[in-house]
């Protein structure tokens, strides 16, 4: 994770909770979001699927999101390297001299999130976003900022090994390499910030037409001299107080709203065993320091699943998992679903997802019927290969 990242709580004693990391990762989103049946609810798309828009009358500002995608670090170089581009990318923003006097002139309120998939940067402004203005932000989101970069690798370096001091970070966190890349920052800032591969959501209260010509590039910057990304040793992992697994999963790829309902209704499928079995436990010794944390990531390609249990004499999860797969716990599970959609707030959260995985814009009108139409069988597949993929994977500590 990069700046803003964060990392698991586990369950204190006694306590039953399900923690979700990221933002705004599917499970969040369910538990603040739905669409909603009014003409004003309905969502548009450029035919890029690059432009997603919503007029809400009753919204006084406007709101504009830029979606920066980027592959999950799947090693530590790599998440070191997503690290420092992220933080240039801040102080590209926060920098009087920089961005940040043009962004003030501007009158934008501005927020930026990283995720293990996309960098987020929310704007809001009490006028309407101009086909220029956007460009030229694009445009100068790719030209990096003028810092010390042997300085600032060090101080990620030093962050990142820090992190890593914890138990749960460090069991959670991608493995370490061998490998000493090299690392050239500002050709690699312009090719993670390209205007092209920015997506947009927008709500207003009135409809604005922004262009495909905001995505046009900015110059490239010239070849710079190389700097040697040399990590540092990685400390062995620390002493945990009590058992801790991880178990991992990648998600599929969301190309239909039938895909994003397969993945909502997979979600809610390994939420309702490992909460019941938890429940269960915590009533038969109440004492003992038993807890999880579900991680949903979404990314351009699909997204990853993590599953940390803390305690001890957990059953055989894919087993546990699987066994649910029952009529009455997928109609269960399809009715809790239901339910949560009715809501009709953060509705742009919906829309960061739909572009981040370009799906149709009325995908989430389509949601609750996709929800109905799934059967057991299809859940049946589509859970088993997930859990007895070559991907899936454990880690426990101690060891």
């Amino acid at each position: 994770m990069e700046s803003k990242s964060r990392r698991p709580t586990l369950l204190s004693r006694g306590q039953l909770r399900l923690l979700i990391w990221g933002l705004p990762v599917v499970i969040l989103l369910l538990s603040l979001l739905g669409p909603e049946s009014q003409p004003d609810a309905v969502i548009s798309a450029d035919s890029d699927r690059r432009i997603y828009q919503q007029v809400i009358p009753q919204q006084t500002l406007f709101r504009l999101h830029l979606i920066a995608p980027h592959p999950p670090a799947l090693d530590a170089s790599i998440q070191l390297r997503q690290r420092l581009i992220t933080q240039a990318w801040i102080m590209r923003l926060q920098k009087p001299d920089e961005l940040g006097d043009w962004l003030s002139a501007q009158g934008w309120e501005v927020q930026v999130q990283a995720n293990t998939g996309y960098r987020l940067l929310q704007l809001k402004s009490d006028k309407p976003f101009a086909d220029n203005d956007v460009r030229q932000l694009l445009q100068q989101l790719q030209t990096p900022p003028r810092v010390d970069w042997s300085a600032l690798l060090q101080r990620t370096q030093a962050e990142q090994y820090m992190m890593r001091q914890n138990a749960e970070v460090s069991l959670t966190s991608p493995p370490s390499s061998n490998e000493h890349p090299s690392l050239d920052p500002l050709a690699d800032y312009a090719r993670q910030l390209q205007p092209s591969d920015w997506r947009i959501t927008l709500t207003g209260p009135e409809p604005l037409s922004l262009s495909s010509v905001i995505f046009d590039p900015a110059p490239s910057p010239a070849p710079s001299e190389n700097l040697m990304l040399s990590l540092k040793p990685l400390p062995v992992s620390p002493a945990a107080d009590v058992q801790l697994q991880l178990h991992r999963w990648t998600l599929p790829q969301v190309h239909s709203a039938q895909d994003f309902a397969q993945l909502l209704l997979g979600r809610e499928l390994v939420v309702q065993p490992l909460s019941h079995w938890l429940k269960q436990r915590l009533a038969d010794a109440p004492a003992h320091q038993t807890g999880y944390s579900l991680r949903w990531e979404a990314t351009q390609g699909g997204g990853l699943a993590s599953l940390l249990l803390q305690g001890e004499q957990w059953p055989e999860i894919p087993a546990l998992l699987l066994q649910q797969l029952q009529p009455e716990n997928v109609e269960t599970a399809r009715q809790a679903l239901l339910t949560q959609l009715e809501g009709d707030t953060g509705r742009q959260q919906w829309m960061d997802l739909l572009a981040l995985y370009q799906l149709p814009p009325d995908s989430l009108q389509r949601l609750p019927a996709q929800l109905e139409a799934l059967e057991l069988s299809a859940m049946q597949q589509w859970l088993q290969s997930r859990l007895l993929s070559d991907y899936y994977h454990t880690l426990s500590l101690p060891h």
